[in-house]
């Protein structure tokens, strides 16, 4: 399915969170400027990911038409510095989204430089956000919740076995009434298994939740595999 519908929220197969109250569409965790990153290190990625998340970002547009876009952190990837491919695509995008909304960033643990960008554009970096019953940061300090909290930077991802029983990692949504966690929209940083490893978030180590897990699959859409506990309870990868 294309999208699934829970209270006042619309979960998608963009990894874009709805909010139809205020026409909000949520995105977290872009990594634009990874591959450049990659390739100071010697390690070489086809340069995909900007076209992919223009092509994303088309495909919410026309659907939902929202009125603004909120980049819940990390929109780029690397920490110490704008580079080259990082500062070219990310004007790229907000051009996109700016000629169509209005757009809301917040910022990540690898958006360090990303203010000096935005400046060009007359856009402000926010700690946090704020609207309604919603309360949006990035998820790398800790911060007590209140009212729905939502975060990024965990990259939740989830191993699960096909028809064929091979398995497979897809992104995943966490959800619960409290708290919801971003996938990354990042083509390159789909994250870990959450029945495999520790969370790395400060706000999912302190505040243990019994998350539903909304994965997220090219051909399927997203589709519900159940509860956070009854996955590290079932043999590896089943459903």
């Amino acid at each position: 399915m294309e999208e699934i519908y829970i209270e006042g929220l619309t979960l998608t197969k963009y990894g874009m969170l709805y909010i139809e109250e205020f026409e909000l569409a949520v995105m977290a965790d872009l990594h634009i400027g990874y591959e450049d990153v990659m390739a100071q290190k010697g390690i070489y990625f086809p340069k995909i990911q900007k076209n992919y998340i223009l092509k994303t970002l088309r495909e919410i547009y026309e659907k939902y038409e929202p009125k603004t876009i909120l980049i819940d952190g990390d929109f780029k990837h690397e920490f110490s510095r704008n580079m080259p491919q990082e500062w070219d695509e990310i004007e790229e995008v907000l051009d996109y989204i700016t000629e169509r909304s209005d757009v809301i960033i917040i910022r990540g643990n690898h958006d360090n430089f990303l203010k000096t960008i935005l400046k060009k554009r007359g856009l402000e970096l926010k700690d946090y956000y704020e609207i309604g019953n919603y309360f949006f940061v990035h998820g790398h300090r800790d911060v007590e919740i209140k009212k729905t909290t939502i975060i990024g930077h965990e990259h939740p991802s989830v191993m699960l076995r096909d028809e064929i029983s091979a398995s497979v990692k897809m992104p995943c949504f966490l959800y619960s009434p409290n708290l919801i966690v971003l996938p990354a929209i990042s083509l390159y940083a789909s994250g870990t298994d959450i029945t495999k490893s520790d969370f790395i978030s400060p706000i999912l180590k302190k505040n243990k939740m019994d998350f539903e897990i909304f994965a997220i699959d090219e051909k399927e859409g997203i589709f519900p595999v159940g509860k956070l506990s009854s996955l590290l309870r079932a043999p590896s990868g089943d459903y």
